[in-house]
Formats: C-alpha cells, structure tokens, sequence
C-alpha cells in the first residue's frame, strides 16, 4: 500500500476504527497545511544556505 493511501485512511477513518474522522475537506487541509510547512522550512534553509555561500565569498575577495 502507498504512504498516501495509508495517510489518507488513517486521516478519514471513524475514530471507532483507528482514524482521526477528520473527513475529506479536513484530510486536505492537514495535508495542505504540512506541504506549506514543508515549503516554508526548505524556504527557510534555503536563504540559510545562501547567506553562508556570500560570506564566504566575500571573505575569500
């Protein structure tokens, strides 16, 4: 089975079943609400990445 299948069932599932009931519109928003974290953490690093590269590069001028 897929890991989004399985985040999918486990997300909608009734609670009697093991799931959190959270229905289709509140599967989509936990799952649109971890991409946007995960967009805004690799943003994050990132400029991180970036800001280290320049310093560097100016040190080296």
């Amino acid at each position: 089975m897929h890991l989004g299948a399985t985040a999918s069932d486990f997300l909608t599932k009734p609670l009697a079943k093991g799931g959190l009931d959270l229905g289709t519109a509140g599967s989509s928003a936990v799952l649109l609400a971890i991409l946007i974290g995960l967009m805004g953490y690799a943003q994050v690093q990132e400029r991180r990445n970036t800001a280290a590269r320049d310093e560097v590069l100016t040190e080296v001028s």
